[in-house]
């Protein structure tokens, strides 16, 4: 994706592809590592850097007019939507987001990571796998079943219905 993004005309203004060895954890040297790519580019409906997902530190930095519902469009505008974040000061444009932006993980004036344990995973569209976890997990494996119990050896009615047993001699 890195390199797509160069030759659909990006201007790169972080490239790490290759970390240097004390920044890679002790012990996982025989990893595979890939550092942070950052870049901006004008918005264009066809860039596939801007419409394929991508997993890895790889940051598209777009421009637009400070317009929350323009940002949103160019938001949505990508067949994924597993997770996003917005920055911002403005509940308008904080609600705006979370009414319409199409995601699956939202967080607002947060980093996002694009993963909760504590919440459901999966993201809209074509994202994510659509598997539930957190409490979501126990809802999409179990059924419910209301139960009422009497402990006591009398057995009790219904309102209005009767334990009366009548048999016709014939």
């Amino acid at each position: 994706h890195n390199d797509l993004a160069r030759k659909e005309g990006a201007e790169v203004l972080v490239d790490r592809f290759e970390l240097e060895n004390e920044e890679i954890p002790d012990d996982h040297e025989e990893g595979h590592w890939v550092g942070p790519f950052v870049y901006e580019i004008a918005y264009d409906t066809d860039l596939r850097c801007l419409k394929e997902e991508c997993f890895g530190p790889h940051v598209a930095l777009l421009e637009y007019d400070g317009d929350v519902e323009r940002a949103l469009e160019i938001h949505n505008d990508t067949p994924y939507g597993l997770a996003g974040a917005i920055i911002s000061e403005n509940y308008r444009q904080i609600n705006q987001f979370r009414d319409h932006a199409e995601l699956g993980l939202a967080y607002a004036n947060l980093p996002c990571i694009g993963a909760e344990v504590q919440l459901p995973f999966g993201g809209v569209k074509k994202s994510g796998n659509g598997y539930p976890s957190a409490r979501e997990a126990i809802e999409a494996v179990t059924e419910r079943t209301a139960w009422t119990m009497n402990n006591s050896t009398e057995i009790e009615m219904a309102q209005g219905l009767s334990a009366d047993i009548v048999t016709r001699e014939e």
